[in-house]
């Protein structure tokens, strides 16, 4: 097998021949092997159907990808996980790539990384702390929710956000939406006042303790009650649902077993 000299990086069997993956044979690190081979797929005289995705038409697989991934890490599949997270950085580097080709507005990943590892060093002032600083703050001494309020403050100030919504994506399903919309009303400095944005459209709740037929508007109150209680006590909600889905598969599955 063709060897990489700098980490012991070997070609599959089969390929030590092809002058095409040279650029992955030199590549510096892994993730730079990931980057090389996906651009050689993009470009002409690679893939056809690598060289004629958007990143729109990716879109598709990067969101089946990253559900793929959390089924794994929910599942606790070490394998599962090994195979489903390359899967997620590859959809990642492809975007990176058509980015890089776009004729109008192009971006390299080398851009992003930087970008993302400033970003990551200035939200975090008291582990980056200068040296010279007088009784420095490594940020051990934080809570996790004391770093997340900082991360979203710090956020919220360097995006100019005038608005607790502003930044929560309307593709995402109404569920994730919703949760999203109560956790960032009930960390507002004017939760009081926002969480009135809540009262139910329905004089009568959509179901228990009435006759009357459920309404579209009751349920749904209802639904942002039960997402609003999960906050409050700290529940991912969406996690719970995921886990009490798979419990009640399991079960289907059984009784299927039974009446077979």
């Amino acid at each position: 097998m063709t060897q990489a000299a700098h980490d012991g990086y070997q070609l599959p069997d089969g390929f030590e021949h092809c002058s095409k993956l040279r650029p992955v044979v030199e590549a510096t690190s892994a993730l730079d092997r990931v980057r090389a081979v996906v651009t050689i797929l993009a470009a002409p005289g690679g893939c056809p159907w690598d060289g004629k995705q958007t990143n729109r038409t990716l879109l598709k697989n990067l969101i089946e990808e990253t559900y793929e991934y959390v089924d794994t890490v929910e599942a606790d599949d070490r394998e599962g996980m090994r195979e489903e997270l390359g899967d997620l950085l590859l959809q990642s580097v492809f975007q990176g790539v058509v980015c890089q080709k776009d004729s109008v507005d192009p971006f390299t990943l080398d851009e992003v990384c930087d970008r993302l590892v400033n970003k990551l060093i200035t939200r975090h002032p008291a582990v980056f702390a200068p040296d010279s600083a007088q009784d420095a703050d490594d940020g051990s001494g934080q809570s996790p929710e004391d770093v997340l309020k900082l991360w979203n403050e710090m956020k919220r100030k360097e995006k100019h956000r005038t608005s607790v919504l502003e930044g929560i994506s309307h593709s995402q399903g109404a569920f994730l939406r919703a949760a999203k919309v109560v956790h960032r009303v009930a960390g507002s400095d004017h939760a009081d006042r926002l969480s009135a944005a809540f009262a139910a459209e329905t004089s009568q709740a959509a179901t228990g303790g009435t006759s009357e037929s459920p309404t579209a508007a009751g349920l749904a109150d209802d639904i942002l009650t039960a997402i609003r209680r999960a906050d409050a006590a700290g529940i991912d909600i969406d996690a719970a649902l995921r886990s009490r889905l798979r419990a009640v598969e399991d079960e289907i599955v059984r009784l299927e077993h039974d009446l077979a």
